[in-house]
């Protein structure tokens, strides 16, 4: 799949195969006590550093890896479970705005060489969602009927590969998307 533009409108109706992933654990749950999401949330940011965490602070300025977890999409009744992510940031002073979209969605983003990010380029909705400036850090995929966590950051000099990781959420396998944003502050 080849994209003559560097910045697309994504508006998901299509299936891709997905070749890379980051880990992400996913946690059983009931329907019973699964905590349904509104737009958007806004990840904790944990008081007291880790040993799991002190490799990353060395690398961006001494912050704490943001710390959440969403429940996966689903499609009808069929529960996944949570995903639990440790996620280190990026910029110096930034927050992490997790935002979750009926499908189709849309969203405008482009990859920007100078940060090396896929960076958001207008803003969604007023409600909770995307801001220009926002980079876009993870998105769900699916892999077959197999959901997984993507790693736009890691990937962002791809931008084929990145598109092709979003349009895998299609309505044959959820319901939902999933995007992880760090917005600066």
């Amino acid at each position: 799949m080849h994209f003559s533009s560097k910045t697309f409108m994504f508006l998901v109706a299509a299936v891709a195969v997905v070749t890379h992933a980051s880990a992400f654990a996913v946690v059983p749950s009931s329907s019973a006590n699964a905590v349904r999401q509104t737009t958007s949330l806004f990840a904790d940011v944990p008081d007291t550093p880790t040993d799991q965490t002190n490799a990353v602070e060395s690398e961006n300025g001494g912050r704490p890896e943001f710390v959440f977890e969403f429940e996966i999409p689903k499609k009808g009744i069929a529960d996944v479970g949570t995903a639990e992510v440790r996620l280190p940031p990026v910029l110096e002073k930034s927050e992490l705005v997790v935002v979750r979209y009926e499908l189709p969605f849309g969203l405008s983003a482009e990859p920007d060489t100078a940060s090396g990010q896929v960076i958001v380029t207008k803003d969604g909705k007023s409600d909770g969602g995307e801001r220009v400036g926002d980079i876009l850090r993870q998105t769900t995929y699916w892999r077959g009927s197999n959901p997984g966590l993507f790693d736009v950051s890691k990937n962002a000099d791809n931008f084929d590969l990145v598109v092709q990781a979003l349009v895998t959420n299609d309505l044959a396998v959820a319901d939902e998307i999933v995007l992880v944003f760090e917005r600066p502050l």
